[in-house]
């Protein structure tokens, strides 16, 4: 498996940079094509100026559309992916936080590549608590018994990449001038104290019930014949993306049952959801997801 550790040249992700793509690029069109070298070195000057930004940006545009899962390869095309067509038709200016969530959960959820820093956090249930201090060890550590050159440079980097992603540069909250914000910000997603992170648990109602459906599909698709999951292996699965109490997970578990989405055996105590992963392609998913009225 693909291990990224950085290509976002410093910067994290800024408010803008999505819809720059979508709008300066793509042209406000879903399905047109772009050739793959619009992001290479040779056409840099003309990417600076569709984008409007620097060269390290324009670097930095193309790591976050890639591990965002927003666009992916078709031969000598760059296209938009099929549930990024889905999110830039009904929520364009990601106001939707759900979109943020989905986007998020791509980073979590790759097949053949792992992104350090992320990985490292949302799958360790033991802490939930981090310093960057630990969790530069920890990515050291990892890279050493993996045999992954790496620097400390480039680890520090993006462990500040990473926790500006989610949470705001304090540097910025007094320059009223200042835009330079992730909108992942907007999740309320993480929280410090001390010099101590914590991502912390997402209420039920700031999320689709089908975000957790989604979730529940991707992971019963990619594991071939068998359409089951244990209640318990779900929760896990699916708190290691999205922080999310065991009580809120049930809640969202038995409205999808009612809505007659899953079926939950309960006999001898099984607990185990079926998922029939041929009801719905998975764009049809994003659009129940986009299309969910939350709870108030």
């Amino acid at each position: 498996m693909k291990v990224i550790i950085s290509g976002h040249s410093s910067f994290y992700i800024r408010e803008n940079w999505i819809n720059k793509l979508f709008y300066k690029v793509y042209e406000k069109d879903i399905n047109k094509k772009i050739d793959k070298s619009f992001f290479s070195k040779n056409n840099l000057s003309v990417a600076i100026d569709t984008l409007g930004v620097g060269s390290k940006m324009v670097e930095s545009i193309k790591y976050w559309i890639d591990i965002l899962g927003i666009i992916e390869k078709n031969g000598d095309d760059l296209e938009l992916s099929e549930n990024s067509k889905i999110i830039f038709q009904l929520d364009p200016y990601l106001e939707n936080l759900n979109s943020l969530w989905l986007l998020h959960s791509n980073i979590l959820t790759k097949k053949n590549e792992k992104v350090l820093i992320w990985d490292l956090v949302f799958k360790n249930q033991e802490n939930n608590s981090f310093s960057k201090e630990s969790l530069e060890k920890k990515a050291e550590l990892f890279c050493i018994e993996n045999r992954i050159k790496y620097s400390k440079k480039t680890l520090e980097d993006t462990i500040n990449v990473f926790i500006k992603t989610y949470l705001k540069d304090e540097k910025t909250l007094n320059n009223p001038e200042e835009n330079m914000v992730s909108p992942f910000v907007k999740l309320n997603y993480l929280k410090q104290a001390g010099g101590v992170y914590k991502f912390i648990n997402v209420n039920r109602e700031s999320i689709s019930d089908y975000l957790i459906y989604y979730l529940l599909f991707k992971k019963i698709k990619n594991q071939g014949l068998i359409n089951q999951l244990s209640v318990i292996d779900a929760y896990d699965y699916v708190n290691k993306i999205i922080r999310i109490s065991y009580l809120d997970f049930e809640k969202i578990v038995q409205e999808l049952e009612l809505q007659d989405e899953i079926h939950v055996d309960r006999a001898a105590g099984l607990q185990n959801i079926t998922l029939d992963i041929k009801k719905y392609l998975e764009k049809d998913i994003i659009k129940k997801i986009l299309e969910s009225e939350l709870l108030q």
